[in-house]
């Protein structure tokens, strides 16, 4: 992506293009950054690189005079418990004690 005419002017400061804010690199993975723009508050953007230090001066390029922050990685969820029987088989216990307190009772 080249920088036209009307990006330099709406941002001179502007850095785009191959290795200076992007890569197509077969290596390069998704980092997750928190990007304060001055005077509109922070956003989360997903930048494609390399490495860290390398997504990090991708932002910086992109969005001249912000500050970036790495989010603290979240935690995984816990997986959850699944119960041994299912509605099926719960029905079928209940139908079996029924048939049962039946012939007893008819006894």
């Amino acid at each position: 992506m080249e920088v036209t005419p009307f990006q330099e002017q709406m941002d001179p400061e502007v850095n785009l293009g191959e290795g200076r804010s992007r890569t197509s690199s077969e290596k390069a993975r998704l980092f997750e950054l928190k990007i304060w723009l001055p005077g509109q508050g922070a956003m989360r953007d997903l930048v494609r690189a390399e490495s860290l230090q390398q997504a990090i001066l991708f932002a910086q390029n992109r969005y001249p005079n912000c500050r970036v922050d790495v989010p603290p990685t979240t935690a995984k969820k816990p997986k959850l418990a699944r119960a041994s029987s299912g509605p099926r088989e719960t029905a079928r216990r209940n139908s079996k004690l029924v048939e049962k307190k039946n012939e007893s009772a008819n006894s």
